[in-house]
């Protein structure tokens, strides 16, 4: 009998293989052949799945985003607050977190210049400043956050201190460890918790990690 290929493993092995070697070498330096030596797969293999470089890499920034995506619903669905589940999926609290920020600035910067990159980034931007509203204003409903302010406009503020936090743990991993991430982002939020909601953070930080 024939042999069954399942064609969407072979994708998500290229794509974490691409991932890792995005995280190693930057965006530029990536090489196909590395990417499928890596993956262990043949070059001829990984052009079949992607014909085109670009093909590959905008399909490993789109697996990263979907597995921080995956990575929120899986914190949300245990309860507690939805901003903290959001936060605890999207800060590099430990390796596989950190990839994804590598992968992501690393198209940051390839985005400048080029429409279809620029086009992609601003699509990833509005899902994820959606999303952080919508935890926002979830959270306000269930008396986690106090109400009386802007759900769009605090998931716009949230977003932004997220990318920099990100950024320096990616860049200054010693003085940016998971704890100090967290404290920074913690205290921000507690500025517009009521005060029931300081131990509640702590709980659920406890059955993400």
């Amino acid at each position: 009998m024939p042999q069954t290929v399942d064609h969407d493993l072979r994708r998500r092995q290229l794509t974490e293989a691409t991932a890792q070697e995005i995280a190693r070498v930057g965006l530029a330096s990536v090489r196909l052949r590395d990417v499928a030596r890596a993956a262990g797969w043949t070059t001829g293999a990984l052009c079949y799945y992607f014909p085109e470089k670009r093909d590959l890499l905008l399909a490993t920034f789109r697996a990263r985003t979907e597995m921080a995506h995956a990575r929120f619903e899986a914190a949300a669905s245990a309860g507690g607050s939805m901003v903290r589940a959001k936060i605890e999926a999207v800060l590099p609290l430990d390796a596989e977190r950190l990839v994804n920020w590598k992968v992501w600035l690393a198209f940051w910067g390839a985005a400048v210049g080029d429409a279809d990159l620029a086009a992609e980034q601003r699509h990833r931007y509005e899902v994820f400043r959606k999303g952080l509203a919508e935890a926002v204003a979830h959270d306000q409903d269930v008396h986690v956050l106090a109400g009386g302010h802007s759900a769009e406009e605090l998931g716009r503020v949230l977003a932004t201190l997220l990318d920099g936090v990100a950024v320096q743990a990616v860049f200054a991993p010693d003085e940016w460890p998971a704890s100090q991430q967290r404290r920074v982002v913690e205290g921000y939020l507690a500025s517009l918790a009521p005060s029931s909601a300081t131990a509640s953070y702590g709980s659920h930080r406890r059955r993400t990690k």
